[in-house]
């Protein structure tokens, strides 16, 4: 279904380009709103988790379709259930976890948008046949493009903090 000017009104369920190894879909583009916002439908597996990091340049929200989200923001660990939004300022570190025993699903708003770019150079990153040090290195290339700061050091503590791993 479109509107006037051919813009999308409705993105059916099975719609998107979906980036399988980051198990997420593109479900709205910054394309369609002028580079207003992004969206995107992601999914996390029991005890996988998005390391710390920090967006220099976007506002992001997740909304909480299924399950139980656990984040990390700014050192405060919040447990959102479906339903929920939580808001995660540009400048701010973050970490999301998946804590629980059953799958979490969630949309993820960036604002402004564009930033479903990184998700698709990332992804190819991830599927690459790189060492972990030549990965690392291609996420910070790829990080300092799009205004994206990980925080491997705090990888630790996000896992303590989220109970998960050894």
């Amino acid at each position: 279904m479109t509107a006037k000017g051919n813009k999308k009104i409705l993105i059916a369920p099975d719609e998107g380009i979906h980036l399988p190894i980051l198990d997420i879909t593109h479900k709205v583009t910054a394309e369609s709103f002028g580079g207003a916002f992004t969206i995107i439908e992601a999914h996390l597996t029991p005890g996988r988790m998005i390391p710390p990091h920090t967006h220099t340049r976007e506002e992001e929200c997740n909304f909480v379709l299924e399950g139980e989200l656990t984040l990390d923001v700014g050192g405060e660990i919040v447990v959102a259930p479906a339903g929920s939004f939580v808001v995660k300022p540009r400048g701010v570190y973050h970490a999301l976890c998946n804590a629980s025993t059953e799958p979490v699903r969630f949309l993820e708003i960036h604002t402004p948008g564009e930033f479903e770019d990184y998700y698709d150079e990332y992804e190819e990153i991830v599927e690459s046949a790189l060492s972990e040090e030549e990965r690392r290195k291609a996420r910070a290339e790829l990080g300092g493009r799009y205004g994206v700061v990980w925080h491997d050091e705090r990888i630790p503590e996000a896992m303590t903090r989220f109970g998960i791993g050894s």
